[in-house]
Formats: structure tokens, sequence, C-alpha cells
């Protein structure tokens, strides 16, 4: 230690510790630092593939998401779901499932009530996304991953879905014809259907899986989960996709 002493002259001279003085040893104890930088977890693969998975009234789409460290906790932070373009009809429902027990796939929901975003008009027109601010819901990532559920409600709330149709537009060269699908709905006492272009509703963007993919399908509020899988189609192998999620994460 140098401290400094002033004479009557203002002068200032250093002090030195005696030369025999003890040196004091102090020891830390041991502590774990943790960053809290966020993380994100997600299921793209590298690249989007050329297709699109259409979202129609009916249909759900499960992705699961595991922790990507199981000794630490998180909290969700936010979640982004890449479109193909934006979507003018029906409307998109996210909600989060922890992992249900047995053959049971979903678990139970996580959130008080699910999200529910209308038609958006302030997005670009095509290779968008629409991303959920969780931070206010407080919502914990289970240890054993999340599954976030995608599903397509009516436009209205009033309105009801009553079928799918195909509608033949025009016959190609080869014989086979061409058809365009439609979603017939009815609003309230109204008896007039509705008729929707699929090509409205949301499309979900995919990215290769390989074999087996953590995207499970629901065709209809009676029909079992599917799990995507590699099939193959006109004789050639296709990979599984994955319907592409991206959920972010905030250590706790």
């Amino acid at each position: 230690m140098v401290g400094l002493l002033l004479g009557t002259g203002g002068a200032a001279t250093a002090q030195t510790p005696p030369p025999n003085a003890p040196a004091r040893h102090i020891v830390l104890a041991d502590v774990t630092v943790r960053g809290r930088r966020p993380q994100a977890v997600g299921t793209y693969h590298g690249a989007y593939i050329r297709g699109v998975r259409p979202l129609t009234p009916g249909q759900r789409c499960v992705v699961w998401l595991a922790s990507p460290d199981t000794s630490q906790t998180f909290g969700l932070q936010a979640l982004t779901v890449p479109l193909h373009r934006r979507y003018t009809a029906g409307r998109l429902q996210i909600s989060f499932y922890a992992r249900g027990a047995g053959p049971e796939l979903l678990g139970p929901l996580l959130s008080a009530q699910p999200v529910v975003v209308a038609p958006p008009d302030s997005i670009a027109r095509r290779r968008t996304q629409v991303r959920l601010d969780l931070r206010p819901a407080a919502l914990p990532l289970p240890a054993a991953g999340v599954y976030v559920v995608l599903e397509c409600l009516p436009t209205f709330p009033d309105e009801t879905y009553l079928r799918r149709v195909a509608v033949p537009r025009r016959a190609k060269k080869d014989g086979s014809t061409i058809v365009k699908p439609y979603i017939l709905t009815r609003r309230g006492t109204d008896t007039t259907t509705i008729w929707t272009s699929v090509d409205d509703f949301p499309k979900l963007r995919q990215s290769p899986a390989g074999y087996t993919a953590s995207t499970w399908m629901r065709w209809g509020p009676t029909l079992p989960y599917r799990r995507e899988s590699a099939q193959s189609f006109r004789g050639k192998a296709v990979q599984a996709f994955d319907t592409v999620l991206l959920l972010e994460l905030q250590p706790r």
C-alpha cells in the first residue's frame, strides 16, 4: 500500500509498509456461472423445399421441439412461423402442450388459452412469417420438450366448416384432369354456402428431415395423428418433411 502524507509545506512523501509484514491470502469459493443468453430451437434443416403444407379448417399440425439443455430451466420467449405467403382466409390457432403419458401424443396444455392469429394485413405478401411474443404468458419449457400445435379455424367465429371439394378445371394432354380444391363453409343461420380456395388459407413451409420428422399431422377431427416419415413417390424415395418453426428461449 502506498499512502500520501501532507507536510506543513504542502509536499507529498511516500510511505511504504514494513518489509516483514505478512501477506494476506483470500480463497474464493468455486462458483458455477451460467450464461443467460437467449437460445433457439427449431426444425429448419438447412434448406426449404419448394412444396408447402396448406392448413385448412379441421386439420392440425403438431411439431415437437426438444430442450437444448435438460439440466437448465428455460422460458418460452417467442415463436416464429414461416409462411409461404400472406393468408387471407382462416385463422391460425397456436397452442403449446407438454408430452402426453403412454400412447397419448399430447399432454396438458401449457397456456391458459391458445393464441389465435387472424389474417394479417401488415406483413409481406410472399415469403413472410408470423412472430408471437410469448414473454407476457411466462410459459416454461418442459424438460421433455414442447409440442407446438398449429390448427386452422374458419375465418369468422360464427363460421362453420362443411366439407372440402375439388372442382375440375381443365384436362391435360395425358388425359388427367387438373382440379382446384375449395373449402365450403356457412355463417351463422345463413343457408348460403361460402366457397373459399385452399390457396387463401395458411401455407406452412417445410424442410427435409431425413428418414423421420418431428412433425405429426391430423387430417380430420376424428382421425389419429400420423407422424411424417420417408415415403416413395412415383418409384422414388422421398424424405420426411418437417414443418419449420423457430422457438426462442430465455434461460431462467
